[in-house]
């Protein structure tokens, strides 16, 4: 869950950012661009197979764009109990709070739609306040990791009935049935009487 320092708001125009989930190969694509060239080309301690480890078609990334273009990039991977918050990348030209807090505000809804209510990760130390301002809570001592000095951070996520959410069951049910066939992220639970309208995945500053 790192992410490299920001800049202040003021020193930018005000940007068109939009938060997209990564559906295609072409956008996986995009991802990975990004996170190469943070990763791979700003920090000389990580190596091509530390950042691309074999997760990357097992796991949820959501890109930022910035007028178009795509700046900024965070992976979630899927567990029973828990979602892992992870590779935060944001590319140096378009790297500002208004796009990490639209990646991590995206992020957290997903996990929060799709059900969990425990969200986990790792700061870098200069970013813990901004994940605090999230909801996010220190849960450890920094950890030293190839990565660098990481710090564990959990999420526990409030319930939001503006955004709805998916339970298990009931299965059978037609509109149920109909709610978990629709797209990643784009769920329509006013499909759902007894659940409330919610908006796509998206967020914007």
């Amino acid at each position: 869950m790192s992410a490299l320092p920001l800049k202040d708001a003021s020193e930018r125009h005000s940007p068109t950012i939009e938060i997209r989930l990564v559906r295609t190969p072409d956008e996986h694509a995009m991802a990975m661009a990004i996170r190469a060239a943070v990763f791979l080309a700003e920090e000389d301690n990580i190596t091509y197979f530390d950042e691309f480890n074999g997760n990357d078609y097992v796991s949820t990334h959501l890109i930022a764009y910035v007028d178009g273009d795509p700046a900024g990039v965070i992976r979630l991977r899927w567990f029973a109990d828990f979602a892992l918050l992870e590779r935060v990348g944001i590319r140096r030209r378009y790297r500002s709070y208004q796009v990490l807090a639209g990646l991590a505000r995206a992020a957290l809804d997903l996990a929060r739609q799709k059900g969990y209510r425990t969200v986990a990760g790792r700061a870098r130390k200069e970013t813990v306040n901004f994940w605090k301002r999230f909801g996010g809570r220190q849960s450890g001592e920094a950890i030293e990791m190839y990565r660098g000095t990481l710090v564990p951070i959990i999420h526990d996520l409030p319930r939001r009935p503006d955004l709805g959410a998916i339970e298990a069951g009931p299965f059978g049910d037609p509109e149920f049935e109909n709610l978990i066939v629709q797209a990643e992220g784009s769920w329509d639970f006013s499909r759902i009487k007894s659940r409330p309208t919610t908006h796509h995945l998206s967020a914007a500053e």
